[in-house]
């Protein structure tokens, strides 16, 4: 999982134990799916949650069934997905 995910997470789940438990779901997915672009998926999910563990529950739900679910369902499918994640997740 890339830093910039794993500090929205941080963000978005301010209680460090709920942020511990999102990092490991995302990278136990990441370790398990060994997709082509797995921090994208993750980022995704992330960005997709908003803050909410219901939601990154079942989006990580998804993208074990099918990731590229997950990407549409999050608007990160089209082609604009980098500029998207960068200006949600700001400058490297």
């Amino acid at each position: 999982m890339n830093a910039r995910a794993e500090s929205r997470v941080r963000r978005d789940f301010p209680d460090p134990e709920v942020a511990a438990v999102v990092i490991e779901l995302l990278e136990e997915w990441g370790r398990a799916c060994r997709e082509w672009d797995a921090g994208r998926v993750q980022t995704a999910i992330v960005l997709g949650a908003a803050g909410d563990v219901d939601r990154l529950l079942a989006l990580i739900e998804l993208a074990y069934i099918d990731y590229r679910d997950v990407l549409v369902g999050t608007g990160f499918a089209d082609e604009d997905w980098k500029e998207r994640m960068a200006a949600a997740l700001g400058p490297e």
